[in-house]
C-alpha cells in the first residue's frame, strides 16, 4: 500500500504567471488498460495526435493482448508498463503519473481504454483552463461525457450559463487533465481503494487542500458507464449498469469509506452519493442478472466499508 499524505494543510501555490498551461507538448496521455476490445488501437491512436507522449498502463492482459500492445507501442511510439497481474487502476493511474512526471511532464490526460474522446479533447481543454479564473489553484479539469446508450450529456447545460466550465466536486478520471504539481503536493491515488471511487477520493482530497476541481460543459468523449441497459417503470425510462458482483463489492465499500470520511466536510455530496448508490441497489434488484451473487457482494462491500476493511481482494 502506498502511504498517503494525510496532512490537510492548504498547498501553496506558484504564482499564475509560473502555471505551465496544458500545451499538447505539456501532456502525456496515461491509458489503463484490462482486456481491452479491438477497437482499442482506433481510440488510442486518435489521443496520441493530440499529446507529446502516450503511456500505456496493462494490468494483466492475455499474453495475446500484450503482442499487441507492443505492435500498439511501436506503430505510435507509446510507452508500455505491463504487469503481470490487475493491481488494479488507481496503482495503474500512479505508475502512469510517476512515468510522466520524471520525463519533464506537467499535466497528464487520463484515458479509460473505452473511451472515445474528441479529435480536439486537448484544445478544449486547454480552452477551459484558460478560461478559469483561478487556474493556479486548479488539480483537475474533467471532461463532460456522453454515454453511448443514453445519448445525453452527463452535465446538462443551462441555458443562461455561457461560460465553458463547471466547478463540480468530483469528476471522473478517464478524460481528466491531472496536474502533475498537484500530483505531487497531494499525494497519489489511493490504492487500497484498486478500481470504483479513486476518483471521487482523489478530487475530494484535493479539495480539502484548497485546491479547484471543474468540468468542461461541452461533451468531450463517449464514456460507457458499465454494460448500460434501458427498463421502464410506470412514470419514467430508466437505466442499470449491470456491473459484476465484484464490481458492486468495491463500489459499495469505497462509497462507505468516503462517506466516513468526509460527512462532515462534503455533507451534501456524500448524501447525495448514497442516496444515489442506493437507488441505483434496488433498480439493480429488480432489473439485473446474478442478483443474488451481486446482493451477497454488496453486503459485504456494507460490512468491509463500515469497518474500513481493505484486506479482502477481489479480480
Amino acid at each position: 500500500m502506498i502511504p498517503i499524505e494525510r496532512n490537510q494543510s492548504i498547498v501553496s501555490w506558484p504564482r499564475r504567471e509560473d502555471s505551465v498551461p496544458p500545451a499538447p507538448e505539456a501532456i502525456c496521455c496515461v491509458i489503463v488498460t484490462h482486456h481491452p476490445d479491438s477497437g482499442f488501437f482506433n481510440r488510442a491512436e486518435r489521443i496520441t495526435k493530440q499529446v507529446a507522449k502516450l503511456v500505456i498502463v496493462d494490468n494483466g492482459s492475455s499474453e495475446d493482448a500484450v503482442h499487441h500492445f507492443c505492435d500498439i507501442a511501436s506503430k505510435l511510439n507509446a510507452h508500455l508498463i505491463l504487469n503481470k497481474r490487475n493491481e488494479g487502476i488507481a496503482k495503474a493511474l500512479n505508475q502512469g503519473a510517476r512515468w510522466a512526471e520524471a520525463r519533464g511532464f506537467e499535466w497528464a490526460l487520463t484515458l479509460d481504454q473505452d473511451s472515445l474522446v474528441a479529435n480536439d479533447i486537448v484544445e478544449r481543454l486547454s480552452g477551459v483552463y484558460k478560461e478559469y479564473p483561478e487556474r493556479e489553484k486548479l488539480a483537475v479539469i474533467g471532461s463532460n461525457y456522453t454515454d453511448p446508450v443514453m445519448g445525453r450529456p452527463f452535465l446538462m447545460s443551462e441555458r443562461n450559463d455561457r461560460s465553458s466550465w463547471h466547478e463540480v466536486k468530483t469528476t471522473i478520471t478517464s478524460g481528466s487533465l491531472l496536474s502533475l504539481f498537484a500530483f505531487r503536493e497531494i499525494g497519489p491515488f489511493r490504492e487500497e481503494f484498486f478500481i470504483d471511487c479513486v476518483d471521487f477520493e482523489y478530487c475530494l482530497r484535493a479539495r480539502s487542500r484548497g485546491l479547484r476541481i471543474i468540468m468542461a460543459r461541452k461533451p468531450l468523449m463517449g464514456h460507457p458507464i458499465g454494460a448500460v441497459t434501458l427498463h421502464n417503470l410506470p412514470w419514467k425510462m430508466t437505466a442499470t449498469s449491470n456491473h459484476s458482483p465484484v464490481r458492486r463489492y468495491y463500489m459499495t465499500r469505497n462509497q462507505l469509506v468516503l462517506a466516513r470520511e468526509y460527512l462532515g466536510k462534503e455533507p451534501i455530496w456524500t448524501t447525495s452519493t448514497l442516496c444515489s448508490h442506493f437507488k441505483g441497489t434496488i433498480l439493480m434488484c429488480l432489473f439485473e442478472k446474478d442478483i443474488l451473487r451481486k446482493v451477497k457482494w454488496t453486503a459485504m462491500g456494507v460490512l468491509d466499508g463500515l469497518f474500513s476493511n481493505f484486506n479482502r481482494k477481489l479480480t
